[in-house]
């Protein structure tokens, strides 16, 4: 009895720690739902940097024999293609079906245009030189201008500085159509002595002026996935409802 009372006096022995007793750790951040996670655009406009910047940089220096637009083609199909397209997959699994037809039609145009490239520049469709040839090329820019105006007039609800964006780039496209259709005329009225079409830096001078938005949002959307304080986008110029 003495003994037993002896026992029931003494402390506790200390008991192992084991996996389910043991001190948890530092949690780690769930990202899955968090801001960093749920931002599609941090791909798609890489993207479309990408591929801005690569034609920016072939167009600067389109007088160059050297130059050549195939060498810029693996960042267009490899990189600003995949990037944008995964964007837009991205964007529709969350329900943002406005952004995954942004990214799409960036995505395809990207697409396209290094096919017609790779085609003129191989001579697949004939001879670059040939009038017909240069037509089928502005026809092309042509068509996807008129595309891009209508995705300007159809987001006006967006943020203001993506309406900025859509406006520049349709005028980048409308006169690079021009700059085209005056080499154009330039070919035929003086074969033997061509010019570079004046228009040409005028739609270069647009495209830089563009590439300068985007990665202004670019910035933006990567500041406020990260944390940090969120670079304005601007007012909708037409409110919703």
């Amino acid at each position: 009895m003495k003994q037993e009372e002896k026992t029931l006096g003494m402390p506790p022995a200390p008991v192992a720690e084991t996996a389910h007793t043991a001190k948890p750790s530092a949690p780690v951040p769930d990202l899955s739902d968090g801001p960093r996670a749920n931002e599609p655009a941090m791909l798609g406009f890489g993207g479309f940097l990408l591929g801005s910047i690569s034609l920016a940089f072939y167009l600067k220096d389109v007088s160059v024999p050297a130059n050549s637009l195939v060498a810029s083609l693996p960042i267009m199909v490899f990189a600003s293609t995949i990037m944008l397209l995964m964007a837009s997959v991205w964007a529709m699994r969350l329900g943002d079906g406005v952004f995954a037809a942004v990214y799409g039609l960036f995505g395809t145009f990207w697409l396209s245009f290094s096919i017609l490239s790779l085609a003129l520049n191989n001579n697949w469709m004939g001879q670059f030189e040939n009038i017909e040839q240069r037509q089928a090329t502005a026809n092309f820019v042509l068509v996807w201008a008129i595309v891009i105006i209508l995705l300007t007039l159809t987001t006006l609800r967006l943020p203001s500085v993506f309406t900025l964006l859509f406006v520049v780039v349709s005028a980048t496209l409308l006169v690079l159509f021009g700059s085209i259709e005056q080499a154009i005329d330039q070919t035929v009225n003086n074969p033997l002595k061509p010019s570079d079409p004046w228009l040409i830096y005028v739609g270069i001078t647009t495209m830089f002026l563009f590439i300068a938005v985007g990665m202004y949002i670019f910035a933006s959307f990567m500041h406020r996935a990260t944390g940090a304080k969120n670079l304005p986008l601007g007012k909708p110029l037409i409110k919703s409802r």
